[in-house]
């Protein structure tokens, strides 16, 4: 049965008067901040005003969001991180300790100088139409978790003319987003325009099955139960097809345009989720080990020991694959990252017919 590991960062089977007084404030000790539940979970947020209970255990909120950050789907079996601020989280520009280990390990990985200024963004959107060699239009219309950039100091009137805008226009948006003006003469420069060298960084968990209302295994009833009888609970499961399709239908398009743009994509996820994509794909990502940046580049965190008595966990045990998005074998064969995409070994056919005998046929095809 499905159960949470982690709640609002703290281990469940770990459970103390710290992790207690954490959960009182909803705090994400990976944010250093109040759990948002991974930015994307609003629908599932916990109304404490209807539950006399919950408002006991955290008396001064209103509504508070689902503060899962991984699960157990059996026992002995590694935990999934559910939440991508568990993974790794930048927002509001606070760096939190407990991921220190993962910001050093891709800071390394991009050969990103120490002590040198970089700039970071989340939820950048760039949506734009332009159009290719054979004058065919093409649409690009995608939001990248974080990019981080190098900063130069640069004329207004230069950065008005890369960007076809009004230095006006540049001045206004500049300030408006904190940016840092200075005027000297009659120039007016940006003092932190970004720059090279670009790295984009993707974060991937692992998704969540719907649950069961009836059953209490829904995210926000799993949650509560958590806090309300520790490990007396149930929870969903793993939607692991889910995670392969978010996941596919990015990874290329992204490392393809950070190429594009003179700079690396580093794709942020679990040992585990690295260990499924293996094996249900066919792409082998041990085939990959890498200890430098290539087309293509997959940074793994695991665990480690969780038979460690640690409430809280930071995760280490880093693999980096990285390989080409293609690479020719023969005229029939097209091996990389690529393979990604492709079927890792069709059932045979006998499944299918096991499959269907399992199943009520809903009618008669007739023409």
């Amino acid at each position: 049965m499905s159960k949470i590991f982690e709640l609002y960062g703290y281990r469940l089977d770990c459970w103390n008067d710290e992790a207690e007084q954490n959960m009182r404030r909803v705090w994400c000790p990976f944010m250093d901040a109040e759990c948002d539940g991974g930015g994307n979970r609003f629908q599932s947020a916990i109304d404490l005003q209807n539950n006399s209970c919950l408002k006991d255990k955290i008396p001064n909120k209103k509504i508070i969001q689902v503060g899962v950050c991984s699960l157990i789907t059996r026992k002995g079996e590694k935990p999934w991180i559910v939440c991508p601020r568990r993974l790794l989280s930048l927002k509001g520009g606070i760096l939190s300790t407990k991921q220190e280990f993962i910001r050093e390990r891709i800071s390394d990985a991009a050969k990103l100088e120490k002590n040198m200024k970089y700039l970071a963004w989340s939820e950048v959107k760039v949506k734009t139409a332009s159009t290719n060699n054979n004058d065919e239009e093409k649409s690009f219309d995608y939001t990248f978790d974080y990019i981080l950039s190098g900063v130069q100091r640069k004329k207004l009137n230069e950065v008005a003319a890369i960007l076809n805008m009004t230095a006006a226009s540049v001045q206004r948006l500049a300030t408006t987003n904190g940016f840092t003006l200075t005027s000297k003469g009659s120039d007016t420069w940006i003092d932190d325009f970004p720059s090279d060298p670009l790295v984009i960084i993707e974060i991937m968990t692992s998704s969540t099955s719907g649950g069961n209302k009836r059953n209490r295994t829904q995210i926000a009833m799993a949650c509560e139960d958590a806090i309300l009888k520790g490990d007396n609970h149930k929870a969903p499961g793993i939607n692991y097809r889910q995670v392969w399709a978010r996941m596919v239908s990015q990874l290329i398009v992204k490392s393809q345009v950070g190429m594009a743009w003179g700079g690396k994509t580093i794709w942020v996820v679990q040992d585990t989720l690295a260990d499924y994509i293996s094996k249900s794909t066919g792409l082998m990502l041990s085939q990959y080990l890498s200890n430098h940046l290539d087309e293509v580049n997959i940074l793994a965190f695991g665990y480690g020991n969780v038979d460690t008595f640690d409430s809280i966990i930071e995760l280490r045990n880093s693999v980096l694959y990285a390989g080409p998005i293609s690479k020719s074998g023969n005229a029939f064969e097209s091996t990389g990252f690529i393979d990604i995409v492709k079927i890792g070994a069709p059932p045979p056919k006998e499944q299918i017919w096991k499959s269907l005998l399992n199943k009520t046929p809903i009618g008669v095809w007739t023409w």
